[in-house]
């Protein structure tokens, strides 16, 4: 039996985006890892067997037709960092090289097809040269030389006016266009202002359901809704901005449309959308299901890479992927309003798509890497139809996760244990609490690497979904003006539950740990108990009264969560801030961050790290170039890799022996 090594997530195949053909067939994007870099490619399942198609860096693609995919790709092109430029390639599904298509003046984000030859595009532009996709060769090579010359400088004039993962989006929106190719025309669908969020065809690709906004300023957080004619181009408003958050949107037929949003009026900006049916005609709209639920997976992991879609119109109703618990499901709500479960996975679904007969998902089920399923409608027969890791853990010690419920109000919170490797109940063992970002996120039964290299190292291995956390309807999920509070409670009280039912665990040798809200929880502890051993606060929140001023979703999500704002009640915001007790802090901690990370950004690190030390705490801070906040999960390869050598040091100088501090 071998142990989990620590790049052992570097051998995986990361599956996501999975699309199929008018007659069925699926593709989808497969990922891996060389040379420090994720290499992205196309694959099909040709007579039952998964088909690489191209060997680029291509992610983004549709069925052009049966046999036929269109791609992005640069192909070997010279890079022009200043330039809006894609091109798109055709691959026939039954052999041969890809072929150019063309080539557009746009940064192309999303592609769809009207009919052959004819495609609606979401771009993103630069309202410093909002018209570059009309511009001549000696028009664009003038806004490359200026952006040339600007390069070292930074202009802000909006909000919010970066995000993380994006960098600096100051001017930038996603545009629509209508691509005729035979013309080598474009046709813009909105205009330049208008920030669109999503753009669903109509069942006869006439007509656009949008989402969005226009903005100069601030960006609304709570877009409008919007139809698109494509043959006059013109935009009718259906829901003006300001009133509802957009969650989910598709036709029911050419006039109806099924929408789900939500007031956030009851418990604001987590709160899970409500399921309304719009009469294109009347304009009206009707409610047809009150959801307690969220949409979307919520069940993570650190073998994920990519995205696709999570739900579809379909002849039964709406598809869509739910997490329940710590299981993720797909569901279809019917026309009535009820929800039908049509399939259930131990684990997660990170991508689905349907057609009459058949569901094809992306999964992780158990503890077992990521494959594509396919789940027979008729004969309710779920099957695994790729092998691509099958080998990755072979041979290899991977703790099976041990269930263990506690009570918490009017609640139950779940939790899980994983055992060492060569576990004997005779011998004491370190642990690690581990502690899921969100806070409305969820951990359940699928394969971490993190938590299992840590147990081949010989750590038990502590995490559950405490209050805050996702799965459990908006009740269970709401905390705002309550951080620190019934969630502090619930983590506590599994602790003790754990040492309770596991006495192999010494509890003079845990730490903790935990990433974004996770972290937060972390910097929390240390300023309320002095029970762990050590502490490793990653990407964390420090001060809720400067991060709601600088975090790229400081003004709607932060805001929202305090309960209260600076200015409304400051006091409300700094007694929800670790930094207020951090001179209480007797834990060694080390902190990580990344220098581009702008959802919780290394200042907050930096802040407590500060105090910490000023007050004689040991800490270490470890600061990451180049990374955001997703650094755990699409980092740079050998900065994963180092971020996990430095908790795991950080723990075993601690932890490892019982050390007198």
């Amino acid at each position: 039996m071998h142990k989990i090594a620590i790049d052992h997530f570097q051998r995986v195949q990361f599956l996501s985006a999975i699309a199929l053909s008018p007659a069925g067939q699926p593709a989808w994007v497969g990922t891996k890892i060389q040379d420090d870099a994720y290499v992205s490619q196309l694959y099909i399942l040709d007579q039952d067997q998964p088909k690489c198609l191209t060997q680029g860096h291509e992610s983004l693609f549709i069925w052009d037709d049966d046999q036929t995919l269109l791609f992005a790709s640069s192909r070997g092109e010279k890079p022009q960092p200043e330039a809006e430029t894609t091109t798109f390639y055709r691959i026939r599904t039954d052999g041969g090289e890809a072929v150019l298509a063309f080539t557009l003046p746009l940064r192309v984000r999303e592609i769809q097809i009207v009919k052959p030859g004819v495609y609606v595009l979401t771009a993103q532009i630069d309202l410093a040269a909002a018209d570059y996709w009309r511009m001549n060769e000696e028009q664009r090579e003038a806004v490359h030389a200026e952006r040339k010359a600007e390069a070292d400088y930074q202009i802000v004039s909006e909000q919010p006016y970066y995000q993380d993962g994006s960098g600096y989006t100051n001017g930038l929106r996603r545009r629509l266009f209508l691509y005729q190719e035979d013309e080598d025309r474009l046709i813009p669908l909105c205009d330049p202002q208008f920030q669109t969020s999503r753009a669903v065809l109509s069942p006869n690709r006439k007509e656009l359901l949008v989402s969005g906004a226009p903005f100069v300023t601030v960006r609304q957080v709570k877009e409008g809704l919007y139809r698109i004619d494509l043959e006059s181009q013109k935009m009718q408003c259906l829901l003006s901005p300001g009133q509802f958050a957009i969650a989910e949107m598709q036709w029911l037929s050419d006039d109806q449309m099924l929408v789900a949003m939500s007031d956030q009026k009851r418990y604001g900006a987590v709160e899970n959308p409500y399921f309304y049916r719009l009469d294109g005609q009347t304009g009206k709209f009707e409610l047809i299901c009150e959801n307690e639920d969220s949409l979307g997976s919520a069940v993570g992991s650190d073998c994920q890479y990519g995205s696709g879609k999570q739900s579809q119109q379909h002849s039964l109703g709406f598809l869509s992927v739910h997490t329940l618990g710590h299981t993720d499901e797909i569901r279809c709500l019917k026309a009535d309003g009820t929800w039908q479960s049509l399939i259930q996975i131990a684990g997660s679904i990170q991508a689905l798509a349907a057609d009459e007969d058949k569901l094809w998902m992306i999964a992780m089920e158990h503890q077992n890497l990521p494959e594509v399923f396919c789940f027979d409608l008729k004969t309710k027969q779920n099957r695994q139809v790729t092998a691509f890791n099958s080998s990755v853990l072979k041979d290899c010690y991977v703790a099976q996760p041990e269930a263990l419920r506690i009570p918490a109000g009017d609640f139950q919170v779940d939790g899980w244990v994983l055992k060492p490797m060569d576990y004997d109940p005779n011998q004491k063992y370190p642990a690690i609490l581990n502690i899921h970002g969100g806070p409305k996120a969820a951990y359940g039964t699928v394969f971490f690497h993190e938590m299992q290299y840590w147990a081949s190292q010989g750590y038990f291995v502590l995490f559950c979904n405490p209050r805050g956390s996702n799965g459990k309807g908006n009740a269970f999920a709401e905390l705002r003006g309550l951080y620190g509070t019934i969630d502090y409670d619930d983590l506590m009280n599994f602790t003790d539950a754990v040492l309770a039912t596991y006495p192999a665990i010494d509890a003079k040798r845990i730490g903790v740990t935990g990433g974004s809200y996770g972290a937060y929880m972390t910097n929390w502890m240390i300023g309320h108990t002095d029970r762990f051993a050590a502490a490793a606060s990653q990407r964390s929140i420090a001060n809720w009264v400067s991060l709601i001023c600088y975090a790229d979703i400081g003004f709607t999500f932060d805001n929202d969560q305090m309960g209260a704002d600076p200015w409304s009640d400051v006091q409300k915001v700094w007694d929800q801030s670790p930094l207020q007790y951090a001179d209480k802090a007797k834990t060694p901690t080390l902190f990580i961050h990344s220098f581009e990370d702008y959802r919780c950004l290394m200042q907050e690190g930096m802040q407590m790290y500060n105090a910490l030390v000023h007050h004689g705490v040991e800490a270490r801070m470890c600061l990451f170039k180049g990374e955001s906040h997703g650094l755990s999960r699409i980092g740079k390869p050998s900065h994963r890799v180092r971020r996990i050598q430095e908790i795991t040091a950080w723990m075993d100088r601690w932890c490892k022996t019982e050390a007198e501090n």
